[in-house]
């Protein structure tokens, strides 16, 4: 990893908040630094499929901003997950993101946020279900990834993102409140988000999960995850709008 990527990241997030001055700069530089000396190999709570059916499911990585997140197709949801679909039994497809809680669920984060999300903190989990796939739904400032995977292979990543949601004595997921898109819900999350496991980190270990060849050791931007889903599948681009979100 360089620090590169992330300083460009930090540089878009001062270009939107122009009252954090140089002093934001100067804490994103010097926390880029720091993410360069600590990110190392990512861990995750699911062994990754390593078996070679055919890939005949699809998933996929929505790129927007410096922010990304996963979907899949309900009918492929398999395990515990499913749970989710009960809230909204008509949706074919789930896409799911995970960041740091204040800074995510907030809607208009301003520079205290910005500064939260620079240190260690409790995360959450935003499930958007849709009735047509990713690439139709979201904008043409979100590049979507469709990505063949095997049903195995969504299976395990059925169980990482389950993992990844904090459950009531009766395995209930906790929800927190409803998110920005209709229907859309924030869960409480386990995990914690830090400079060194950003919502990129996890992005690229639930495709990990899945059975692709794709790294997290050392992610922090969306970019990082791009370089390395571009070579799986080509970017489809919607002209709807939808505003990003970065977490």
């Amino acid at each position: 990893m360089t620090e590169r990527p992330f300083l460009l990241l930090c540089l878009r997030q001062v270009h939107s908040a122009v009252a954090a001055g140089t002093a934001f700069l100067f804490i994103c530089a010097s926390a880029a630094a720091l993410v360069y000396a600590l990110a190392g190999c990512a861990s995750s709570p699911v062994e990754p499929y390593a078996g070679q059916a055919s890939r005949l499911e699809t998933l996929y990585v929505i790129a927007g901003g410096w922010h990304t997140e996963i979907g899949l197709p309900a009918h492929a949801m398999t395990g515990s997950l499913v749970a989710l679909k009960q809230a909204s039994p008509g949706s074919q497809y789930f896409v799911f993101g995970w960041g740091q809680r204040h800074y995510y669920m907030a809607q208009n984060p301003g520079l205290g946020e910005l500064l939260e999300a620079l240190l260690p903190a409790p995360a959450v989990m935003l499930v958007i279900p849709l009735n047509r796939p990713p690439s139709e739904f979201f904008t043409a400032d979100s590049s979507v990834f469709a990505i063949r995977v095997t049903q195995d292979g969504l299976d395990r990543l059925s169980q990482f993102l389950w993992s990844y949601l904090e459950k009531d004595p009766d395995h209930i997921p906790h929800r927190l409140g409803e998110g920005p898109y209709p229907g859309s819900s924030f869960y409480d999350s386990n995990g914690t988000y830090s400079l060194a496991n950003t919502c990129n980190t996890w992005t690229a270990e639930a495709l990990r999960a899945s059975g692709l060849l794709v790294s997290a050791a050392g992610v922090v931007s969306a970019h990082q995850v791009v370089d390395q889903v571009q070579r799986l599948s080509e970017p489809q681009e919607d002209p709807t709008h939808r505003s990003t979100n970065p977490s």
